[in-house]
């Protein structure tokens, strides 16, 4: 009968979204397009400024969202997102069935929202090896330049030699200078300070303005190594307190298994107890609650993992 009544409802499904002619994914784009373009009008900027501590669950939900497609900005790759919105639509769906499959709405309404935001919160935790494999690369790339850049005094040739030592994401910004410099313009710290904004990294920028500070004095060449070794402050600190930074993620997974073993507790212990929780409008609602809580609490542990970074 399950399977009949799951069978209909995806046929009314289709047969609506054909009807007036709407993509789900189309639908969702514009939704997430909502959420992320916030509006910047002067009073929606007044209420935010009242109410900047009264923090709501769906606020934290589009926080997630936008704190992931600017995280694809700035590690450009701003057309994931297009794949992201179709991965949480898919999720959202399959959520939805869920619940439907289990015969209770609320546990898929919660479901299929907490499903899909699976994509944001991949896309939120890579962020924090990105951030580690771009520091060591950077600390690589910059300590091979800065160690030609003593012997040479030329920024040009101590970036064109070293070329073959770069791996991507750097090696696409330092070709691009390279080129600039000897086909497009002769403005070497025009070219460098252009060359700074393309990674998102303090360090990073604050080695691109040395190095345009050593165009008019290069007694200051001596100043790189120093900025250099602060990737290597940077990688100790994140190992130190890597452990610490995953502490309330892995007491909310510890949460999430305790709540989802006790129904399959009750499942073996007291058979009636658990139809109880799985049949009665009670114990749905109270699944739903429990299920809301958990993707709530997950959401707020991802979004506070946060990776040591260097700032002025």
């Amino acid at each position: 009968m399950k399977g009949i009544s799951f069978f209909i409802f995806t046929l009314l499904l289709v047969g609506l979204c054909l009807l007036f002619n709407v993509s789900p994914f189309e639908l969702t784009s514009r939704l997430m397009d909502r959420i992320v373009n916030d509006k910047s009008d002067i009073q929606s900027v007044i209420k935010k400024t009242v109410r900047k501590d009264r923090r709501t669950p769906f606020q934290g939900l589009t926080t997630t969202i936008r704190e992931a497609q600017m995280i694809l900005k700035t590690t450009n790759r701003e057309s994931v997102f297009a794949i992201l919105v179709m991965a949480a639509t898919i999720l959202f769906i399959v959520g939805l069935i869920l619940g439907l499959l289990m015969e209770n709405i609320l546990i898929s309404a919660v479901l299929g929202v907490g499903m899909s935001l699976f994509p944001f919160w991949y896309i939120k935790l890579a962020e924090i090896t990105y951030r580690k494999e771009l520091n060591d690369e950077l600390n690589k790339t910059l300590s091979i330049i800065t160690t030609s850049y003593s012997r040479s005094r030329n920024i040009v040739k101590a970036i064109e030699e070293n070329l073959h030592h770069m791996n991507p994401p750097l090696l696409p910004v330092f070709e691009a200078f390279v080129f600039d410099i000897s086909y497009i313009t002769a403005d070497i710290p025009g070219a460098l300070l252009e060359m700074s904004e393309k990674i998102d990294n303090q360090i990073y920028k604050e080695w691109c303005r040395a190095v345009i500070a050593c165009q008019d004095n290069p007694n200051l060449i001596e100043t790189l190594p120093a900025i250099v070794r602060k990737f290597t402050d940077i990688k100790e600190a994140n190992d130190d307190f890597g452990t610490d930074m995953h502490t309330p993620l892995r007491i909310v997974l510890t949460m999430v298994f305790i709540n989802v073993g006790v129904p399959v507790l009750f499942y073996f212990i007291n058979r009636t107890w658990y139809l109880a929780l799985v049949d009665s409008w009670g114990g749905k609602i109270i699944l739903a609650v429990v299920l809301l809580v958990i993707f709530i609490s997950l959401n707020a542990a991802i979004k506070d993992i946060k990776p040591i970074e260097y700032s002025r």
